[in-house]
């Protein structure tokens, strides 16, 4: 599970779910969708179209983990839309009001490009490519971080930047590809 953390509980578990209950709603989806394959072509057309909106919505708003899932450590109070964390070569940590525009990507794993064929893609280090993204960022939709990265708080990364250096300053604006540091902000309050 992705450990959901605030000011007064570190690693508490996103799911309050038992285990029991979890797996009664498992197996409500799978007869559910063994149903709908039963009704006629027409029928399974008209559902969809239905419900397709719906799905797509939903599908916005889900982040995707790819490696071990109990390396998340993410703020309750993060707004991650469907951000994509690999977490293969490290953790990856978000703090309060850090907020996502679509299709953002963390990025912990690598692969060793001394290597060939299959063993450059088996060969991927553990850890030492963290991403710990401070209180406040703001990420545009289409950033890509590549660990190890730590974005200070306050930062903006604009869309479509692709971020290389290990760390960003707070109160700073990034942008480009590799990402470089376009202004310091001046708040307004």
């Amino acid at each position: 599970m992705v450990k959901i953390i605030d000011d007064d509980i570190a690693g508490q578990n996103k799911s309050d779910q038992p285990d029991s209950e979890q797996k009664a709603a498992q197996d409500l989806g799978g007869r559910f969708v063994k149903a709908i394959l039963a009704l006629p072509p027409q029928h399974i057309e008209l559902i969809v179209k239905k419900l397709m909106p719906a799905i797509a919505s939903y599908e916005l708003r889900q982040p995707r983990v790819w490696g071990e899932v109990d390396r998340v450590n993410l703020h309750k109070k993060a707004y991650v839309n469907d951000l994509l964390i690999n977490t293969r070569s490290g953790t990856v940590t978000i703090e309060e009001d850090a907020f996502f525009s679509h299709r953002c990507q963390l990025l912990t794993g690598t692969h060793n490009y001394r290597k060939k064929g299959k063993e450059r893609l088996t060969d991927v280090p553990k850890e030492g490519r963290d991403i710990h993204v401070k209180k406040g960022v703001w990420m545009g939709s289409g950033v890509i971080v590549l660990g190890p990265c730590v974005i200070g708080e306050n930062a903006v990364i604009a869309s479509g930047s692709v971020v290389t250096a290990d760390e960003i300053p707070p109160n700073t604006i990034w942008a480009g590809h590799p990402a470089e540091q376009v202004k310091e902000i001046d708040f307004e309050d």
